[in-house]
């Protein structure tokens, strides 16, 4: 048996950065990469238009009259109480700190009340000839600039736009070419930042340029993906900002039930050292009183992380497949294509990317189509870090028969898996928990333990210390410790939450998109894989929201 080493393999400089479409000559030279199409499914696509006309302007507005006064506060001869309003609204008065005026929204000469907002919004949307009152628009009562409004009615006013990519993925362009910028310090050696792109003829040049030290491929998105691209952000930013109905209520998940899934391996055994001396040899190693009381301290932190706890409870998810496929079925589905496909393309990747490419690995895979090598060939949004090793290790899987991972071979991987099965002992060591347990004869580069065996089971007893079960101590001490290493490089830890937020968080977005209805997504794209898969993870501003789509080498 040979050590565990870095599962999550990097693929130096295959970024994925949106950008302008290429000259003509690439165009013309775009790479085939057949892919089959299923039929459109014409059930809802009335439903979608009939939501996108909903935002469409009338073509003239009524004509009202002329008003009484030709200056003045007026509005019509025909509306009185209008000019009353306005009259009463625009009068100069003088400030009162308690009162509830929003002085903060308006000039010195409108005083503005957070009712007022409500009453003139749901008033303008109700006569705008769509139909909308506040709460449809706003959700719970806020007060909101124009600027805010503006971004409101401009996400709102994308619902449904894109049906033609609820059935299939959006298609790839040309990539850039792109050369690297060397290293100063280090001859022979190249910085991660680029220095731009090159001009190429054909894909056969590119190809060539490619495989020299200097160059790589970068993904590029065709002009409608780029809108697409753009259009998503803004649907996402408008759901960080006002919320939205989840499809599972996150407060009432819960546990998978085990016995439908175990008995489970013990990782901590089976992925041990050969001999009982180099066991405990890197026993102690990762077990030395620094490092155990940096996984305390992260537990510690991580309950102070609201809804860090029962990260992995996915019985919501798992009886959602169970209803759709039967008892049996359900379970077989939901092991095979949720728990071990997000278990294949975990490598160095963030919840809702790592779910993203496991949704585009099993729809391939229905389909019978083999997916591409290289990360600027697979089309938006599947991407991030590491996005061409997990899909290659998704592609491994399939090949095998999509029957589980060797817990001594893959035992981050089981664990990881077996953790959404039900399975309490199941400590996942990822780079966040190998970060508390790295020795410091070990390069920081390091993501993963040498022996995955014995740095598991130091997890395990600080759990016990705890008095919570391996997987409770692990959930909640990623979040302490991956919010720890943030806030001390001065970033903002925004913990986006359990694994079944990033479930509804896809439904809803792919739902706003495409148009097609929540229940039809879940069924079609969450449980049985026929469709894609759409979003980005949440709480970022719209120049990080971009960035997601690119890769990210690790440091």
């Amino acid at each position: 048996m040979t050590p565990i080493g870095d599962l999550a393999r990097s693929d130096e400089y295959d970024d994925e950065q949106p950008s302008r479409y290429p000259t003509a000559s690439n165009m013309s030279i775009q790479p085939n990469y057949p892919r089959a199409v299923p039929p459109v499914d014409a059930r809802w696509l009335q439903d979608a238009a009939d939501v996108q006309a909903r935002y469409r302007p009338a073509a003239e507005l009524p004509d009202v009259g002329a008003p009484l006064i030709p200056s003045g506060p007026q509005v019509s001869p025909g509306l009185p109480w209008a000019n009353n309003a306005v009259t009463a609204l625009t009068t100069p008065q003088p400030r009162d700190p308690n009162s509830p005026v929003l002085y903060r929204t308006a000039s010195p000469l409108v005083n503005i009340t957070q009712q007022d907002l409500a009453d003139a919004t749901s008033n303008a949307m109700a006569f705008s000839g769509g139909g909308l009152k506040m709460g449809e628009v706003l959700g719970a009562p806020e007060a909101l600039n124009p600027s805010q409004l503006r971004a409101r009615a401009k996400a709102q006013a994308l619902q449904g736009k894109y049906p033609q990519y609820a059935e299939q993925y959006p298609p790839t362009g040309p990539p850039d070419l792109m050369w690297k910028l060397p290293d100063p310090d280090k001859p022979g050696a190249f910085l991660k930042k680029s220095g731009g792109s090159v001009p190429y003829s054909t894909m056969e040049e590119a190809l060539a340029k490619d495989a020299e030290p200097g160059f790589f491929l970068e993904k590029k998105l065709t002009p409608e993906v780029e809108q697409f691209q753009k259009d998503r952000n803004i649907i996402q930013k408008d759901m960080d900002v006002h919320g939205y109905e989840p499809y599972f209520d996150p407060a009432k998940r819960f546990d998978v039930d085990p016995k439908h899934y175990g008995p489970f391996a013990d990782t901590g055994v089976e992925a041990a050292p050969a001999t009982a001396k180099t066991d405990a040899e890197w026993f102690a190693k990762y077990g030395t009183p620094e490092n155990r009381a940096k996984l305390q301290a992260g537990y510690v932190k991580g309950q102070t992380v609201p809804d860090s706890a029962n990260w992995y409870h996915m019985g919501q998810l798992e009886h959602g497949y169970t209803d759709v496929l039967g008892p049996q079925a359900g379970r077989d589905a939901f092991k095979r294509e949720f728990g071990d496909m997000m278990a294949a393309t975990t490598g160095g990747a963030n919840p809702y990317d790592n779910y993203l490419m496991s949704q585009y690995a099993n729809v391939m895979a229905k389909q019978g189509a083999r997916m591409p090598e290289r990360s600027y060939q697979l089309p938006f949004p599947i991407g991030g870090r590491y996005a061409s090793g997990n899909i290659a290790q998704a592609q491994k899987y399939i090949d095998a028969g999509m029957t589980g991972f060797d817990p001594a071979q893959n035992p981050k991987r089981y664990d990881f898996s077996s953790a959404f099965q039900g399975n309490k002992n199941a400590a996942t060591i990822d780079e966040q928990m190998y970060g508390a347990l790295r020795p410091p004869t070990t390069k920081p580069s390091v993501g993963l333990p040498e022996w995955y065996g014995p740095a598991t089971r130091v997890v395990r007893e600080e759990a016990a210390k705890a008095g919570v079960d391996p997987r409770g101590f692990q959930d909640i001490g990623w979040a302490g410790l991956k919010g720890g290493k943030t806030e001390a490089a001065g970033k903002l830890f925004d913990y986006e939450g359990p694994m079944i937020n990033h479930i509804n968080r896809s439904i809803e977005t792919t739902h706003r998109l495409t148009g097609m209805p929540r229940d039809e997504i879940f069924r079609r794209g969450v449980v049985l894989k026929e469709i894609p898969m759409y979003g980005v993870a949440g709480a970022l501003g719209m120049g990080a929201l971009a960035a997601q789509d690119r890769y990210q080498p690790q440091e």
